[in-house]
């Protein structure tokens, strides 16, 4: 009869051992499609045999000692290095073609039509300077060339400013990934103190550590107590266990109230990091917002410079109408700083264009064209100031940067795109739910516990036999 109730035991042992199969692989099943879930398998040992006799021990059954993730550090890490890498691109992407078509506005002429549209005018009214309609025209074209260098600058600086704006709800975002990162610290370190892993608790750290990365460049430190370190930039402890630094946004009056991004760490000390922070999407939106957009406002700001003061200069030898020089045709910028937000016709042109400047000499007024003529030729110069290239050369030259830029970005991301994507496939190959291994493991602990369920019944049978003979 103890035999009996044994092998009843054992059998027991056996259904609860499938049992907690059943319970993983459906728990798999019901997790396929949730974002950063890994599989996880049940681990058995057999209990401990039980002497019964000179050289006979007895098995006593199953049980399942553990229940572990399917994981890989290189994997992991692997997966974090590319999409960190495909975040800067992603984050220079938008903004570099949105760059690119303010260059590009249907709805109006561009900068270096307007200076085209400005220096064909001046060529016509060479034809008949004293041509009231003329000058007019002349006058209209110099407002296209003054409206196309603000309109222009002022997109660009609304391109900053919006892209102002997403890097604040960046750094917004890495600062609740790096508190879900230190809870998940928290909670694993207390799950596991009994020394089962926290697989699920597990699976969300990994993943708010691959949005993470997305955004900025992390380092992951993994400690003896479960918790992981994480260093961004290469320097910046962000998460260190239970508890997160802090990031936030400063306007910087220096650069134009632009956002700096801030770094608090145990310390209390704030510490700007924003040149810190080159990679990721936050890096790729800082590199657009203060190296591209900046370099194309510089760029402008010089040609707007550069063409006032030309042609003021030109303008200046000349005579008017009314037989008086040295009179400017545009407002004078006093630098080049902000030379495109100011651009302006002088008002005095503006209230009246018989003071355009086309005569070499008061003696030549109204007939003369000659220092219109050299106006004019002012197109065609190569001018130091921008490197010696003419002004409309000087315009195709940043829209061919922006364009090189925009699709050298294109490129770039695409195979990245590929890289991160593979990488990806690499680590839901590993760790991710194949439902069919699945099905294949729910057939063998269902056929476990059917076996299992005979021998109770095979053995409560005999049992009974058993005791029908003693009554």
């Amino acid at each position: 009869m103890a035999g009996l109730l044994g092998a009843l035991y054992v059998s027991v042992t056996g259904l609860r051992a499938s049992q907690t199969g059943l319970t993983i692989v459906g728990h798999n099943i019901a997790n396929a499609d949730t974002a950063g879930y890994s599989r996880q398998r049940v681990g058995f040992e057999a209990l401990p045999a039980a002497f019964e006799g000179p050289g006979a021990y007895i098995g006593q059954g199953a049980r399942a000692t553990s229940v572990e993730r399917a994981h890989d550090r290189f994997l992991e890490r692997q997966v974090q290095r590319d999409v960190t890498q495909l975040g800067f691109f992603h984050g220079r992407g938008r903004t570099l073609e949105a760059v690119e078509r303010l260059y590009h506005d249907a709805g109006r002429p561009t900068v270096g039509e307007a200076i085209d549209g400005f220096f064909a005018a001046a060529r016509a009214l060479t034809q008949e300077p004293d041509d009231p309609a003329r000058r007019r025209e002349l006058t209209a074209a110099a407002q296209g060339v003054a409206e196309g260098f603000r309109a222009l600058d002022a997109d660009l600086r609304a391109a900053q400013r919006g892209i102002d704006d997403d890097v604040d709800d960046r750094v917004t975002r890495v600062q609740m990934l790096a508190r879900t990162i230190a809870d998940m610290n928290a909670r694993i370190v207390a799950s596991e103190a009994g020394a089962a892993e926290a697989s699920d608790l597990r699976d969300r750290r990994d993943q708010a550590l691959r949005e993470l990365a997305t955004l900025v460049d992390v380092n992951v430190l993994e400690q003896k107590d479960g918790s992981v370190t994480v260093e961004i930039a290469g320097q910046w402890t962000l998460v260190q266990g239970a508890v997160a630094a802090g990031l936030s946004t400063l306007p910087n009056p220096a650069n134009a109230g632009l956002s700096d991004i801030v770094y608090t760490g145990a310390s209390g000390q704030p510490v700007v990091i924003t040149q810190d922070l080159t990679k990721g999407e936050l890096g790729g939106l800082l590199d657009v917002r203060d190296n591209v957009l900046n370099q194309n406002l510089n760029a402008l700001d010089q040609l707007a410079f550069e063409l006032a003061t030309q042609v003021n200069a030109q303008h200046r030898v000349g005579f008017g109408l009314d037989g008086v020089n040295n009179r400017d045709l545009f407002v004078q910028p006093g630098g080049a700083a902000f030379a495109a937000a100011n651009f302006a016709v002088d008002p005095a042109v503006l209230a009246n264009p018989d003071v355009i400047a086309a005569a070499s000499a008061a003696a030549g007024v109204p007939g003369d064209n000659v220092n219109l003529l050299a106006l004019a030729a002012l197109q065609d110069t190569p001018q130091a100031g921008l490197g010696n290239v003419t002004f409309g050369r000087a315009h195709a030259q940043m829209v061919q940067a922006v364009g090189r830029a925009a699709a050298d970005n294109r490129a770039r991301m695409e195979v990245q795109q590929v890289r991160a994507e593979q990488s990806e496939a690499l680590r839901e190959s590993v760790e991710g739910v194949n439902i069919d291994d699945e099905m294949i493991d729910l057939t063998k602990f269902q056929k476990h516990f059917e076996a299992n369920t005979r021998v109770i019944t095979a053995v409560d049978q005999l049992i009974d036999s058993v005791l029908s003979l003693v009554r």
